[in-house]
């Protein structure tokens, strides 16, 4: 047995024994760079194994393509199979690499560069896709003014409004000018009774885009801090899971919906953590 399958049984192993923890989804990634930047064939081997282990089955088909022997049969079996999985899902289901502290306030640092104002209950909403970056400016239906950062979105107005600019919705100018929301005041957690945080939330907070009706979590007597769409493999893989099944608002059935979550897929997850204690909540709602 040579090395690199030695250390991808090992990873395997701990990656399937810990349910998929952070750890173990780093391991992983770390042990595909340092696979990619290796020729020798048996290290592309495992790099294939590797792919199919993370969901990339693009990568894997792809990579299986370039080493595969048209004359071995098992290959070709076993092709066929990653050809299938590479045509229906791609890559789109991968188990995606957790970041790490110090990567998470880069990027928070970089958004704040761009002029991003800093939005409490939003904090990275270009990541989430609630704002969109373009190279030819846009004009904020709103200021009037240009902008190469424009809001994507719900807002519910009776007048049709094309662009918002981060500005806008930070000052709650947009809110006014078109007496409108960014959040149903209604579709929230009812635990707080600050009306200074309910203003902040439907009037000064970009909003996100979820299957149905969007839904606001609130812990701690505040509001929650939106971080994006998830499903059980996100949440597996940032440590996740079990602490959002954790919650008085999901009875079993529920639970069980949740462990079966695709991010993107028929049943999709909203992730929140709490402003104050830490604590991570989701929603939930299907297509």
């Amino acid at each position: 047995m040579n090395q690199y399958l030695k250390t991808y049984i090992e990873l395997k192993k701990s990656f399937q024994e810990s349910d998929n923890s952070k750890e173990s989804v780093i391991a992983l990634y770390n042990f595909k760079e340092k696979l990619e930047n290796t020729n020798d064939i048996e290290a592309k081997q495992v790099l294939v194994e590797v792919y199919s282990l993370l969901a990339l089955k693009k990568d894997a088909y792809e990579l299986m393509c370039q080493i595969s022997s048209s004359v071995d049969k098992k290959m070709l079996k076993k092709l066929s199979i990653l050809q299938e999985y590479a045509k229906k899902w791609g890559n789109h289901y991968a188990i995606p690499k957790p970041k790490t502290s110090k990567e998470e306030q880069d990027e928070l640092n970089n958004i704040l560069k761009l002029g991003l104002p800093f939005f409490k209950y939003h904090p990275n909403p270009i990541k989430t896709g609630a704002f969109r970056k373009t190279d030819k400016a846009v004009i904020c239906d709103c200021c009037k003014e240009k902008t190469l950062i424009y809001y994507t979105g719900p807002f519910f107005s009776v007048k049709d409004i094309d662009c918002l600019c981060p500005k806008c919705i930070a000052n709650g100018k947009a809110a006014i000018k078109f007496n409108g929301s960014f959040q149903d005041e209604y579709s929230t957690d009812k635990n707080v009774n600050d009306p200074l945080k309910i203003d902040e939330l439907i009037h000064r907070t970009p909003g996100y885009c979820g299957w149905q009706q969007e839904y606001w979590r609130a812990h701690c007597n505040d509001y929650c801090a939106y971080i994006g769409s998830v499903g059980a493999k996100e949440l597996k893989a940032l440590g996740l899971l079990e602490e959002v099944l954790d919650d008085a608002l999901w009875d079993d059935e529920h639970k069980d919906m949740i462990k079966h979550s695709i991010n993107g897929g028929h049943i999709q997850c909203y992730l929140f953590k709490c402003l104050h204690c830490g604590k991570h909540l989701v929603w939930m709602d299907m297509d």
